[in-house]
C-alpha cells in the first residue's frame, strides 16, 4: 500500500536524506557536493525551510521530493539560477520551487512520479502559489511538459548536476491546463475560488 508523508521544516527527515544518498551517490554516481559519505546522507541548506514529501510502500520509502516557498527562507543560489524574481509581482509570496525529486528505479516508468508531482501541486495550491519552478534532465522533459510545465531556460549548468533545463509552471491558468490536458486540471477548479 502506498502512502505519503510531508515533513515540515524542523521535522527529522533523516530517512529522506539517506534515500537521497542511496539514489544519487550509490546508484547514479552523481557526486552531490552536499553528500556526507560518512553518514551516507545528503542534506543541504534548503532543507532548513523546505517541505520534504516522502512516498512509502509498506513502510519503505520509494520516492521523495522537496518543495520550498520563497516566503519561507533564502533561496540562496536558486534565486538567480531559477530567476525567481522573474515572476514579477508574484515574487516572493506566490512562488515556489521544487528540487530533489527521485524515485526508486523499479517505479520510474510507472505512475509514481506523477503521484509525487500531484502532491507538490496540491501543497502549492494550499499555500496560494501561482508559480512553481524546477529543473530536469532532457530525458524526463516530456514527462514535465505533459504535466503543463514550460521551458524557461534550456541551457543552465547546475553546480552538482551539470546541464539541466529550468521549467516553470503556472498553477492557476485554466487555459493552460486545457491546452496541455494536464492531469492537474481536476485539482484546479475547486481551488481557484478558495484563494
Amino acid at each position: 500500500m502506498i502512502s505519503f508523508r510531508i515533513f515540515k521544516p524542523g521535522e527529522d527527515a533523516a530517512e529522506i536524506y539517506r534515500f537521497r544518498y542511496k539514489i544519487y551517490e550509490e546508484e547514479m554516481q552523481r557526486h552531490d557536493r552536499y553528500a556526507d559519505h560518512e553518514k551516507k546522507i545528503i542534506i543541504d541548506p534548503l532543507d532548513n525551510h523546505g517541505y520534504n514529501i516522502a512516498v512509502y510502500e509498506d513502510g519503505v520509502i520509494i520516492g521523495v521530493v522537496r518543495v520550498n516557498f520563497c516566503t519561507d527562507g533564502d533561496p540562496g543560489e536558486y534565486l538567480d539560477f531559477y530567476e525567481l524574481k522573474g515572476r514579477g509581482r508574484d515574487y516572493p509570496d506566490k512562488v515556489s520551487y521544487s528540487t530533489r525529486l527521485m524515485v526508486e528505479p523499479a517505479y520510474r516508468g510507472g505512475v509514481l512520479p506523477l503521484l509525487i508531482s500531484v502532491e507538490c501541486f496540491k501543497l502549492g495550491l494550499e499555500r496560494g502559489v501561482n508559480w512553481c519552478i524546477c529543473d530536469c534532465n532532457s530525458n524526463v522533459l516530456p514527462f514535465f511538459k505533459k504535466l503543463g510545465y514550460e521551458v524557461q531556460d534550456a541551457g543552465k549548468i547546475h553546480p552538482s548536476f551539470g546541464k539541466v533545463i529550468v521549467l516553470r509552471f503556472n498553477l492557476r491558468d485554466p487555459k493552460h491546463y486545457d491546452r496541455k490536458q494536464s492531469v492537474f486540471a481536476r485539482y484546479l477548479e475547486g481551488s481557484l475560488h478558495t484563494t
